[in-house]
Parts: structure tokens; sequence; C-alpha cells
């Protein structure tokens, strides 16, 4: 469902129509009020709606017009937008007529002209909300079918793969298969008491995490089902939850054995009715399988790093986290010296293994939680990670420009060695430097890359913003 609504309003009369603009106009705030005389571009008028994102959840139309009467109108628009509620407004009809329309366009209602004007509105508003509610409705039941369906063809394959290695596992095949049919039907739930400790856990939610009831009843909830979560975001949710709001998000958490898994929580407070808090209930949804599609998305398939779409994200949101805990950042991009020259001589095959080995080479090198490494098209990489200081990030960029170098990758025809090397621009972003952005910060780094190719490559040049001159390596 897109969020962007148009009422529809038909009527061969201009005054009628300035009627219902005065009355309606300010009613439905955020959704667009489209009016209509010719009633022949109405499928038009609808067909462009659509086509641009906006969907039509209330149609108003006149019975009695020039050339087709509204009931006709009603069943052109129905064909296009079926879920549309639609209300005949007219001083004149017949059975016939509204018949057609509630047969042929899922009539919500017909008003007699001339109307009142707060049950016009009221209607109105009652079928934008009635569309808005059975459009969540249908959205929720496919999540949930394609959920039901993506669990059993897991317990269906993994079920078939037991079997075939080995006859004697079929009675352990079919109690996995039932422990997945378990989970495939149960809630993943949790309530939490106003101070913070579980009283119920459901029998899904411990399989899924690992722990058993005994485990969890009387823990501290955040402490033992959270510890995969920022403290910011413990904070968020609970603020939140004083004020009586509910609270909904994606949650990375931690199993009992160390592994993680991603849940779509809603957690919502408990109030009796004096308005007191009680506590609060967590539902979840295990989105495990679909994160791990998304992450396919933002990540280059030959080194497995992180492509260019993830490196728009990450690159904006650090800086930000940077700026509010007032820490550096080295901001690196690196290119392969003569990459060009090592494909047409060695082929595209090599040139992909190399790539390959680089790409291994900054996973090992950079592998703290706090630091990321991309890919971001042909032979060209960044990196971004936290520094106490620029002679950290020098020293951070000289020792990898040294490793690379000492691959000893034979490169016969690019200079200054023998062996395959890199040139890199490295910008420190002081957390200091508040009217600092993403491209800024790119284009500087892309300008130092380019300056270490001039000087003579194998090298880096950096620059560290507001804390210290230009250096090289």
């Amino acid at each position: 469902m897109s969020g962007r609504y148009a009422i529809l309003c038909i009527d061969d009369e201009e005054t009628i129509l300035e009627s219902l603009s005065m009355e309606l106009g300010g009613r439905f705030p955020g959704v667009i009020l489209e009016l209509l005389q010719d009633n022949a571009e109405a499928e038009a008028l609808v067909a462009g709606l659509l086509a641009s994102g906006i969907e039509v959840p209330v149609v108003v139309c006149d019975y009695i017009m020039p050339g087709r009467r509204g009931d006709a109108v009603l069943a052109a628009i129905h064909r296009l937008a079926p879920a549309a509620r639609t209300v005949m407004l007219t001083g004149q009809s017949s059975l016939e007529g509204v018949t057609t329309a509630i047969n042929q366009a899922n009539l919500y209602r017909y008003i007699a002209k001339p109307w009142d004007k707060d049950d016009l509105a009221l209607t109105l508003q009652g079928a934008l909300e009635s569309y808005i509610q059975e459009a969540t409705i249908q959205r929720q039941n496919q999540a949930l079918k394609e959920l039901n369906e993506g669990l059993e063809r897991k317990v269906a394959e993994r079920t078939e793969a037991l079997r075939t290695a080995n006859a004697e596992l079929t009675e352990a095949n079919r109690k996995i298969g039932e422990y997945l049919g378990i989970i495939d039907r149960q809630v993943l739930i949790c309530r939490i008491s106003r101070a913070g400790l579980v009283t119920y856990v459901s029998d899904a939610l411990c399989r899924r995490s690992g722990y058993s009831r005994a485990d969890l009843i009387g823990l501290n909830y955040w402490h033992a089902l959270y510890s995969a979560t920022t403290e910011t975001l413990m904070r968020d949710i609970l603020a939140r939850i004083e004020r009586g709001q509910e609270w909904e998000g994606e949650i990375l958490h931690q199993c009992r054995n160390g592994d993680y898994y991603w849940a779509h929580e809603t957690i919502s407070p408990d109030v009796c009715e004096d308005g007191t808090i009680l506590g609060f209930t967590s539902i979840r949804q295990d989105i495990t399988d679909k994160k791990a599609v998304e992450a396919l998305s933002v990540t280059d398939p030959l080194t497995g790093l992180a492509n260019r779409r993830q490196f728009q994200q990450v690159l904006e949101g650090e800086i930000a986290r940077a700026r509010r805990g007032a820490r550096a950042l080295a901001f690196c991009l690196l290119d392969v010296d003569h990459f060009k020259a090592y494909n047409d001589h060695y082929g595209h095959a090599a040139g992909d293994r190399v790539l390959q080995q680089l790409g291994r080479l900054l996973t090992e090198s950079f592998k703290r939680g706090c630091d990321f490494t991309f890919r971001i098209g042909g032979e060209e990489f960044a990196l971004l990670f936290p520094v106490h200081d620029a002679e950290e990030a020098a020293a951070t960029a000289a020792a990898l420009v040294t490793q690379v170098e000492a691959q000893a990758i034979e490169h016969a025809f690019g200079n200054p060695g023998p062996h395959l090397t890199i040139s890199m621009g490295v910008r420190l972003i002081d957390p200091a430097e508040h009217a600092l952005d993403m491209d800024q910060v790119f284009e500087e780094a892309d300008r130092l890359l380019y300056r270490a190719k001039r000087e003579g490559r194998n090298r880096f040049v950096m620059h560290d913003g507001a804390l210290r001159p230009a250096g090289t390596a």
C-alpha cells in the first residue's frame, strides 16, 4: 500500500463540485481531492493516478449526467480500482441505477441531494478508513501466508534431504518436521512487568532464542533477550512505552548459543482501565530469511564486500554517528594500480581473482564491528573506520599499501615495481566539521586518490581536514 490517496468527485455541475470542494477541503489531511466535471475522462484520470502510485480509495459520482449515468461511470472505475468505495450522490435515481452500482461497482452508499454535509463527510471518512483497514488486513494476511509457505518448503526440503542421506533418520526427520511445524503455527511472545522483569514467554520464543522458561522468567527482559540491541534503542522503546505508545521495528536478537536472528517486533504497553501502565508485551515475527535476501542486495557478489548501495547508506549514517560521539573517522578510497593493463595481459579471470584476493585482505585487516569495507565499482574499493588521530589513520593506510605489495602478485605491465600495488586517498573526518556531507567527503577522498596516482602510485595521500595539513606516505 502506497500511503498516498486521492478522493475523486465526479459531477457535471460546476456548482456541485465547488460545494464539494468547500465542504471536503481540509477534512482529509494528506489526501488529494480530485474534482472532475467531464465523466468521459474518469477512467483516464483514475488510471493516471494509479500509475503514479496514488491510490483511489473513495469515488463520489452523480447519477444523472450527460453521456453516461453515474452507475456506468462507477462500474468502469470499479474495473480499474476494484477495492475503491463508491458513493452515488444524486437527486434523481432509479432502482435500476442503484442496483447496477451495487452489482457492478461495489456501491458503498447512496446519498440523496441535497445532502447533509456532516453526513457526507462522515460517510467519506468511513469509506476511507474501511479501504485502508481492508488493504492492511490483506497485506498482513499475504505476509503471513508467504511466511507459512516458506517455512513449509523448508520443512519439506530438510525432511527429504535427511531421508535420502540415511533411512535410519526417518524418525528423526519426522520429529524435526513436527518441531518446525510448531514454530510455524505459534507466536513468539513475551510479557514483561513494569519493572522490566519477564513474566511469561511462549514456547516459540523459547525455542527460537534457545532459552527455557526457567532461564527467563523473573529475569530483566533487556539483559536476557536484548544482548544484541543498542542502549539507545532500548531507551527509545522504553520512552514510548512510558508515554503509552506502541513501538514497532526490526531488531537483531542474540540466541543463547551466540547466534543471531532478525525479528520484526511490536512492543505494546499493557494499560489498565485507569490508564496505569502495568507492563508491556513483545510480539516477534522471525524475518531472518528476509534480511538474508536484503543482505544479498547490498553485497558485491565477486568479493563478498558491501556494494556501493550499502556504501551510500553506511557512510552518511556513520558520519552522523561520529558527530554525536565526537570521534574521528578515516574514509579511504583505494584503487588497483594499472588494473586495465593487468586485465588486458593476464585475462579477466585473473583480474577477478586479484579483486577477490584484495577483498579477503580487506576483510581480514578490517574486522572490528566498527570497520566497514566496500567494493564500489570495478577495481575501486572504500574503507571507513574510527581512529584516535591522524597518525593512526596514516599508519593504517601505510600498512595496507605495504600489505598489498607484499602479496607479490606478478604485474609485469605496471609500475613502479614488478608486483601489483594500490593507490589510496585518505580523508580524516573530524567530528567538529559540522558542515560536512557524504558527497563532500567522497569527492575529497577521490581527489586525494588521483593525487596518489599522479605522484607515482603504490602510496596513499591523506588530508585530515581541520586536524593537520596533508601528508603522504
